[in-house]
């Protein structure tokens, strides 16, 4: 079962070939705020939830759990982490493995000031990161700005001159972060940790376009320092287990300076499945209890991916119940 799987149709193609190839049956479920999710069109079975920090949000997931006998849950976006790892226990109980970290792990990847001391100790170059009140007490431009709690790109803008800054907190509000602006080449870096803590997969993407926070041209990247930089980083990632990313820019010098760590699937992690990297495969061995066929630095090197728009079709009886019906939703 897949949360907030909005568009990640991908992802679920992804996950169904995975399980043709180890003979594996079984339905795969979305879930969302919407029957208008994409994801719904071409799962087996699409299930409409609460919002995410509704107080039945969790209680629901855990109905569906034990209503559809689903073994696997995965989260696909940063909404419902910390709700997932705090419950995570309540879904062992009814059988189902969830794909996150305890509760304290996935606590520091979504604190991004915390994330920095994590970074140091690794013996890894952060981008310098404040918050906006610090910030305010010894200013510098251009600077990067972006939410405390956010995704999709919403609430990110480089920032040139105060009088920008004033507009966009009067837009975005005050919990925001900011961050040294390091202009360069930018990475992705898909990786996969197994359960015994060992990092099992490393795949470096470069995103060449980005449209709304998320790749949409990128090509895979066989750089050796990249990928020993996340193995030693991932050593500390104590109770993480699964996929998930982390992102870098390369400073003029060429050296990484990361600033951010994703303990989930990346939007753009269907380029690494592609290139080799089979993430969806290496997590139902795992849950399975199955040999675990992951080997760091076995995928495709330059393999590039373009991103393209397609269209889903299905009759709906009642238009006037729609997102967006009465007013257009802009993203």
């Amino acid at each position: 079962m897949f949360t907030c799987a909005g568009r990640r149709v991908a992802l679920l193609d992804a996950f169904r070939s995975a399980m043709d190839e180890l003979g594996v049956a079984g339905e795969l479920i979305a879930t969302d705020v919407t029957i208008t999710s994409s994801a719904f069109q071409k799962a087996d079975r699409g299930l409409e939830t609460p919002r995410v920090g509704s107080v039945d949000y969790i209680a629901t997931l855990l109905d569906f759990v034990r209503k559809y006998g689903v073994g696997l849950l995965v989260p696909l976006t940063d909404l419902d982490l910390g709700a997932l790892s705090r419950h995570r226990d309540e879904f062992a109980e009814a059988g189902c493995t969830v794909m996150i970290g305890d509760e304290a792990i996935i606590s520091l990847c979504r604190d991004k000031i915390r994330t920095n001391g994590l970074l140091e100790r690794a013996g890894l170059i952060p981008i310098r990161t404040l918050t906006l009140n610090d910030f305010r007490a010894e200013p510098f431009y251009p600077c990067f700005i972006k939410p405390e709690r956010g995704s999709g790109g919403v609430g990110t803008a480089v920032i040139r001159d105060e009088k920008h800054l004033h507009t966009h907190v009067g837009t975005f509000g005050e919990r925001l972060i900011v961050q040294e602006y390091v202009p360069g080449q930018e990475f992705t870096i898909d990786v996969y940790r197994s359960r015994d803590g060992q990092v099992r997969c490393v795949v470096p993407r470069q995103r060449l376009v980005i449209r709304s926070g998320e790749v949409e041209k990128g090509i895979t990247v066989k750089d050796d320092g990249l990928i020993e930089s996340v193995v030693r980083l991932g050593s500390l990632l104590e109770n993480l287990w699964g996929v998930y990313c982390c992102q870098c820019r390369l400073d003029p010098a060429g050296s990484p300076r990361f600033f951010e760590i994703n303990p989930r699937f990346g939007g753009g992690a269907p380029l690494s499945i592609a290139a080799g990297a089979n993430l969806p495969l290496y997590l139902i061995q795992e849950v399975l209890g199955l040999p675990l066929t992951a080997e760091i630095g076995n995928f495709t090197d330059r393999l590039l991916m373009l991103r393209y728009d397609d269209a889903l079709f299905m009759r709906i009886d009642d238009p006037s119940q729609l997102p967006g019906y009465n007013h257009p939703i802009v993203r």
